[in-house]
């Protein structure tokens, strides 16, 4: 009995180690707005990417189609960068995602993402964008 108990204490650190470096894993691979890099088109690319993939289950072929910065009327220091993303579900082939993140460039270097605004054309699937998961990304581009 002592041995069976052991091994299955074992075998429960091991795969909480295991999910724990997922997990570190899966927040390394969100980009930074405070570390943003110089190549613009790269950057935008991976949070229309990280975004998609946070909004849906299984989107696959994730590409950028377009994407924008514009300052906010009447609001200093403050922008809004807007993503086009195409994508294939499971079931649905070329669902488009439009993308709006708000963000506040009072800091030059150190831009903070206020908010994220996501859409798409997916008819086919049952279920809704993940908006919980969407918010979540919010702290992850701002660390």
């Amino acid at each position: 009995m002592k041995g069976t108990s052991a091994r299955c204490w074992m075998v429960l650190a091991v795969l909480a180690l295991l999910f724990g470096a997922t997990a570190r894993v899966a927040a390394d691979d969100v980009p930074s707005f405070k570390s943003r890099g110089d190549n613009e088109k790269e950057f935008v690319t991976e949070v229309g990417t990280v975004i998609v993939r946070a909004a849906r289950t299984a989107p696959s072929k994730i590409k950028l189609q377009e994407y924008g910065f514009e300052e906010v009327k009447d609001r200093k220091d403050r922008k809004v960068l807007k993503i086009t993303m195409t994508w294939e579900g499971a079931v649905s082939k070329k669902i488009t995602s439009t993308i709006v993140v708000k963000i506040d460039t009072s800091s030059e270097k150190e831009w903070q993402v206020l908010s994220i605004d996501y859409k798409d054309d997916n008819k086919v699937s049952p279920f809704k964008p993940n908006f919980a998961k969407i918010r979540d990304l919010i702290k992850k581009f701002n660390r």
